[in-house]
């Protein structure tokens, strides 16, 4: 198996963001990695990997965090 295989695998890959995802990074396959984007992250937010490199995964926000109101 060529090296970095595993990672390219996660290239599509959609995941809504943790508290800790934004804090710690995010696992897969028991491998711990940075998150990257070109606009701030938020947890709740649906987002997806389209990008590796050995700095971490550069993710696409697909749908922002559910704000709810409230009326009074």
């Amino acid at each position: 198996m060529q090296e970095g295989y595993l990672d390219q695998r996660l290239i599509g890959q959609r995941f809504i963001i943790k508290p800790t995802d934004l804090t710690d990074g995010v696992a897969f396959y028991g491998i711990l990695y940075h998150l990257h984007a070109a606009t701030p992250l938020h947890t709740d937010d649906t987002v997806e990997i389209t990008a590796v490199s050995a700095h971490g995964l550069t993710v696409t926000i697909i749908a922002p965090q559910q704000v709810t109101s409230k009326v009074l």
